[in-house]
């Protein structure tokens, strides 16, 4: 997820005094109170696709996808996407998390109009980038949230995505109980009195956010339990360890412990909160540019990926609510992309390591998941 490398321009808008105005004006258009004709979350059946809008880099990559779904050293096409969305459905996919940088100096927004959602018909919801290649201060990394010019640039963000997004697209964008779903993949990166904001943000614009939450290092921090608890959801983005079967173990005994502290979050505030699953097919960002030194984490089998989705489905209904789980599609730098991929000399399965080229994953992902 911190692959896109950000850019200094905030410390020009801030001499200038100003912020870029990337959106209509904020009394244009009336916003509603809520959003009655979406695609409501709890009816949707079959595992969450994570998409990006990246530039495939075959150098930098450890999954690589067949031609058909992406040309090398380009971003994805219309023809691309939408042989993308026919992958999905064969697969038993239910919905996407589109992943949009509100930042115009990124072409998320343009890239998407263009490849997906004026030419789709598969629900989707963002995952809104606000850690890496943002507005805030500083550019990449955590944001304190105390400050004034920090939590103006999230409101005009949510402005921007309910009036160019959501508000638009409303008949395929994902909702819960009419609000529109936002995903923050990072939430633990949003510091100082990030909840307030979420209150403020929430009392003006249809929409409720889902955050990841570090689920494998459960926090202590009281400011970061503050800031948690403000959410209406939880999902994690990443999970990596040493040993894959071991990560998945891990996986679902802090899953088991994050359901208390969400349990204690019900009791304090009276409200109900989601819990979608992640699965995950491996971890190896070995190519990536400067290097991570991160452990590259795959399986030793095909019997080892079927063991840990159902370990995540077993906990569906329980711990977890009867969604998902998030899977990572299309991201080809961090090796988790599920997406149908060319089988090379560097993809191909060993005896102690699974990759799973071809359409291997996603066979497995509609077996256990698909809908």
């Amino acid at each position: 997820m911190a692959f896109r490398v950000g850019l200094s321009l905030l410390l020009v808008l801030l001499s200038a005094g100003t912020l870029p105005a990337i959106g209509p004006d904020a009394d244009a258009r009336r916003i509603p109170s809520r959003i009655d004709n979406g695609v409501e979350l709890l009816t949707i059946t079959g595992w969450f696709a994570n998409l990006y809008p990246w530039r495939y880099i075959p150098s930098e990559s450890t999954v690589h996808p067949v031609p058909t779904l992406w040309t090398p050293n380009r971003f994805q096409s219309p023809l691309a996407m939408s042989e993308q969305s026919r992958l999905l459905d064969r697969y038993g996919s239910g919905a996407d998390v589109l992943e949009y940088n509100v930042n115009p100096i990124y072409p998320d927004h343009n890239h998407w109009l263009s490849t997906y959602l004026t030419n789709g018909s598969r629900p989707f919801f963002l995952l809104y980038e606000h850690v890496n290649g943002t507005r805030y201060i500083p550019t990449d990394g955590p944001k304190n949230m105390d400050l004034a010019y920090n939590r103006g640039v999230f409101r005009g963000d949510i402005d921007f995505i309910v009036r160019n997004v959501v508000l638009p697209y409303r008949e395929r964008y994902v909702t819960y109980n009419g609000r529109a779903v936002i995903y923050l993949w990072s939430t633990v990166q949003m510091e100082g009195d990030f909840a307030s904001l979420l209150d403020e943000v929430r009392a003006k614009y249809p929409v409720m956010f889902i955050g990841s939450m570090n689920v494998m290092a459960i926090p202590g921090d009281p400011m970061n339990l503050r800031n948690l608890k403000a959410l209406d959801g939880f999902m994690e983005y990443a999970l990596v360890r040493e040993n894959y079967m071991e990560m998945a173990n891990a996986y679902r005994e802090a899953s088991a412990q994050w359901r208390l502290i969400m349990d204690r979050f019900e009791k304090e505030t009276g409200r109900k909160y989601l819990f979608i699953p992640t699965f995950q097919a491996a971890f190896d960002d070995s190519k990536v540019v400067p290097a991570r030194n991160n452990p590259r984490m795959y399986p030793r089998t095909r019997d080892d990926v079927i063991r840990h989705a159902n370990m995540v489905k077993s906990y569906m209904g329980s711990t977890y609510n009867r969604l998902g789980p998030f899977v990572v599609f299309s991201e080809f730098y961090e090796g988790a992309a599920v997406i149908e991929s060319e089988c090379l000399p560097q993809t191909m399965d060993s005896p102690d390591r699974f990759v799973g080229c071809g359409t291997a994953r996603l066979e497995i992902l509609k077996q256990i998941f698909g809908r």
